[in-house]
């Protein structure tokens, strides 16, 4: 059953004054967290994200409408994303380019590009950018104060979400901090949202819990963050602004049984996930076992047998039928997805390990130990 909330109407703020936004006057001092500015297409806006501390992960973006100044050789994988990451160190902020190649639409490969430290209100091109093929970007660190997001619409498509409360943010983007309930008496485990601005798209995701866990417990509470920041148009270019109008929609609520309450597609896309993560998993942990067994374990020869690890599924799983419904796609159709995407992420911090030797060093089996424990709790959650 569809409803919609108005959540700028007085009449509703007295009804429910728990949906009131906190509507404060813009912050006029200066804000302790910056945003980057990527220029990445001369003919579209840019991008905005944000850049925070050491205390936090790196946000980071990929984008995929750069423009290309060059056909890579047929033997090369296409480069299908720039990802651009951003964390703040105390003076300048740290950024990471790398590409994401693969066949098709893929992302097999992540290739690092460079590394910049750049300063405030300094425009910086990356012209490593070129050498790839890729017309060079443009990112500038910006410590400015954007308008708030106007309060929203929420259109809610299900019965077992309950929005308890909208605030509204501009520092240092603008943003929508959300706190939703989980009405029913299980655990939410996937959660589509989408924004629409002005009737155009904006942010749209499928919510999940880290590896697989509960999003929201039954009659628990899940708090987040959705950035709306938007470019607006300057006698100057442009600067992070917003839509005058936005609506945020909950489509579905994915269960851990994978029932859902709400639209069947999001339940259908979320079964994807788990049937590629699944394969993941079950090849991943094999390959921990002969490691953990050599005596001479180091991070390099992992990473190296990570690489030629494949994920196939057996006959028996690429024929095997939806459980969410007959009208959903053959659930193995995401398995490249999936394993491309964990297999990236675990190269990654396998490359922290070897590149940056933090301090204090990391014990590697140690490390190898809880990658192994954790990855079977998951795999006991996606079966």
């Amino acid at each position: 059953m569809k409803s919609l909330l108005i959540v700028i109407a007085t009449l509703l703020f007295a009804q429910e004054p728990s949906l009131k936004p906190n509507i404060s006057a813009p912050k006029t001092d200066a804000p302790t967290l910056l945003s980057l500015e990527v220029k990445y297409n001369p003919n579209l806006p840019p991008a905005y994200i944000s850049v925070r501390g050491a205390e936090t992960k790196p946000r980071w973006i990929w984008v995929t409408q750069f423009i290309r100044s060059k056909q890579l050789a047929k033997d090369e994988l296409r480069i299908n994303a720039v990802r651009v990451e951003s964390q703040f160190n105390g003076e300048t902020a740290d950024i990471k380019i790398s590409l994401f190649r693969g066949r098709h639409e893929g992302f097999e490969r992540e290739d690092h590009v460079a590394t910049y430290h750049i300063g405030l209100n300094e425009p910086t091109a990356i012209p490593e950018l070129k050498s790839f093929g890729i017309e060079p970007f443009s990112l500038t660190l910006l410590n400015v104060v954007p308008p708030l997001p106007p309060p929203p619409v929420f259109e809610n498509l299900t019965r077992s979400v309950e929005i308890v409360s909208v605030s509204l943010d501009n520092v240092p983007l603008p943003a929508y901090n959300l706190t939703l309930r989980n009405l029913s008496d299980k655990n939410i485990r996937a959660l589509e949202i989408k924004v629409i601005h002005q009737g155009r798209p904006g942010v749209s995701g499928l919510w999940q819990g880290e590896h697989d866990r509960p999003l929201i417990e039954a009659g628990g509470v899940l708090e987040r963050t959705i950035p709306v920041a938007v470019a607006q148009k300057t006698a100057a270019g442009y600067a992070p602004g917003t839509a005058t109008s936005s609506t945020i929609r909950i489509g579905a609520a994915v269960f851990e049984d994978l029932t859902y309450d709400g639209e069947q597609e999001p339940a259908c896309q979320y079964e994807k996930f788990v049937v590629g993560r699944r394969l993941w998993v079950k090849r991943m942990l094999p390959l921990i076992e002969q490691q953990l067994a050599n005596p001479s374990i180091s991070p390099d020869d992992f990473k190296q047998k990570l690489q030629s690890l494949a994920f196939e599924l057996d006959d028996s799983e690429k024929t095997g039928q939806s459980a969410v419904s007959t009208k959903c796609a053959n659930p193995d159709s995401f398995t490249n997805i999936s394993t491309q995407t964990l297999t990236l992420e675990l190269n990654r911090d396998l490359d922290r390990i070897i590149k940056t030797r933090p301090a204090p060093p990391i014990n590697f089996r140690a490390w190898l130990e809880t990658r192994r424990d954790d990855y079977q709790a998951w795999l006991a959650r996606l079966k």
